[in-house]
Order: structure tokens, then sequence, then C-alpha cells
């Protein structure tokens, strides 16, 4: 399985999400991911991340989360908390890694969409009669 990692800030279109108020407005709570190879748009809201933070459970087949689990482990070192899913355009299986913070000023605390790591399916042996 080939799997490719690529920073969130290359797939998805806000990859910061808090409770902070800047210049007097709150940072937006949507964020859209464009698949790669069929440029499918998924949305998704700062909750979806938080249940993940929350929740230690994949969306994905097993095979290809003990992939993703390995690649993590070898390349993205402290990456725990993730949310992933299977385009509905094309089947890429897609796991974003989350990087959650606390502290600064009066209890700020977010998620921020660090790195996503994709998986294409394996295609289906071709049988000749």
């Amino acid at each position: 399985m080939k799997i490719a990692s690529v920073k969130a800030t290359e797939r998805f279109d806000n990859t910061e999400f808090s409770n902070q108020v800047v210049d007097g407005m709150a940072l937006s709570i949507y964020a859209a991911y464009t698949c790669p190879r069929c440029e499918e748009r998924m949305g998704f809201q700062k909750r979806n991340f938080e249940d993940a933070v929350q929740q230690s459970r994949t969306n994905l087949a097993p095979d290809i989360a003990n992939h993703f689990d390995e690649f993590a482990r070898e390349h993205l070192g402290r990456a725990n908390h993730y949310l992933d899913w299977i385009c509905p355009g094309c089947g890429l299986s897609v796991r974003v890694y989350l990087q959650v913070w606390v502290g600064g000023r009066h209890g700020d605390s977010g998620i921020d969409l660090a790195t996503v790591i994709e998986a294409a399916p394996q295609p289906l042996p071709t049988i000749h009669p």
C-alpha cells in the first residue's frame, strides 16, 4: 500500500479551530477537504475534530487503519489524535492528524489540523479468460 503524506493546508481550506476571539471575531468553525484524486469536497465542523479527540476509533477498514497507524509511528512522531474517512467520490482512504493545544489568555484552547495521509484503494487484479 502506498501512503502519501501532505501538510493539512494542502487539502483543507481551514486548519485552525479555537475558542479565541481575534479582533472581535471568532474563528471559523468550518473546514472543507478537497480530494486530490477526484476533487470531491467534504465539509467538516469544529465539532467533528473535537469529537475525534475524545474518541479513539477509526472509520477505515482494519488493514488500512493498521497501515496508517504504522506510517504515523514511523513518520509523524507524537501523532495521537486523528479523524479518518473514505472519499465518497473515489474511495481514497484519508486521515488527518490533529494537534490539540491549551493555554494562552483566558483559558484559550484549540485544535490545529497538522498532517493528512492518504492511500488509494488497491486495484482489483485483472482476470484474463
